[in-house]
C-alpha cells in the first residue's frame, strides 16, 4: 500500500480474502467453480487504499461495519474519521520549505 501511495508501483495490492471450504484449494478448478467460497474484504483495507488512491467515496458516518462487539465498531469508526481529516487537512496544507543553511 505503502509503495502504491507513493507511485513505486501501478497497481494497488489486492485486499480481498477467498476462503474455499469442503474442497481443496487451489488447485486446477477456478474459484467459481467450488462448492463454498467466501470472499472477505476487510473495510479498513478497502478504505485505506481508497484514500491513498484519491478515490475516497465513502463517508465517515455511514460505514457498514459488521461487527459483534459495538464498542469496537464505534472505536474503528472514530478512528476512521480522524484519519479522513487528519489526511484532508494535510491535502490542504502547502508544502513548506526547509530554512536555508
Amino acid at each position: 500500500l505503502i509503495q502504491f501511495q507513493k507511485g513505486q508501483t501501478s497497481t494497488p495490492p489486492p485486499f480481498e480474502i477467498f476462503l474455499c471450504f469442503g474442497e481443496e484449494w487451489p488447485d486446477q478448478k477456478p474459484k467459481e467453480k467450488k462448492l463454498i467460497t467466501v470472499q472477505v474484504v476487510p473495510v479498513a483495507a478497502r478504505l485505506l487504499l481508497e484514500m491513498f488512491s484519491g478515490e475516497l467515496s465513502w463517508s465517515a458516518d455511514s460505514i457498514p461495519l459488521h461487527i459483534s462487539h459495538p464498542d469496537l465498531k464505534d472505536r474503528m469508526v472514530e478512528q476512521f474519521k480522524e484519519l479522513h481529516q487528519l489526511w484532508q487537512s494535510q491535502q490542504r496544507l502547502p508544502l513548506v520549505q526547509p530554512p536555508p543553511g
